[in-house]
């Protein structure tokens, strides 16, 4: 019966020791932006992606760009790796604990354009003593 009592009681405990997995987990990458233009459609970059987690476990780290784990990690509580690619739209990285479908941290890396057609190269920047 005592057995039972201390089960029951240390479930809410385990329950909270996932949660905080999920919360207490960081994952860093840079660089976080890719420019390109006409000449050089795409960028070729060797991203530095950290991670962290308050809990040791197994991770995985995803990308957009493949269908299986860039890496997985065994009982750790943190990792990196240098992963070089060739970026031409946005993408994300994520990390997954044993459930591939949980997404634990997520960033995204993302693509400027320079070309005449990106509405964030036209802006005109205006001066103090403009009026128009």
């Amino acid at each position: 019966m005592r057995r039972l009592l201390t089960l029951v009681l240390l479930l809410p405990a385990l329950a909270l020791c996932e949660e905080e997995a999920v919360e207490n987990m960081t994952l860093t990458v840079k660089p976080l932006l890719c420019i390109t233009d006409n000449r050089n459609p795409s960028c070729d970059m060797a991203f530095l992606v950290a991670w962290q987690s308050a809990l040791t476990g197994y991770y995985c780290l995803f990308s957009d760009l493949d269908d299986v784990p860039v890496r997985c990690w065994n009982e750790e509580r943190m990792g990196q790796l240098s992963d070089e690619r060739t970026v031409r739209e946005n993408f994300s990285y994520w990390m997954t604990d044993r459930d591939p479908g949980s997404r634990l941290a997520e960033v995204t890396v993302e693509v400027l354009r320079m070309d005449s057609d990106d509405r964030r190269r036209k802006r005109r920047t205006r001066h103090v003593w403009d009026i128009n």
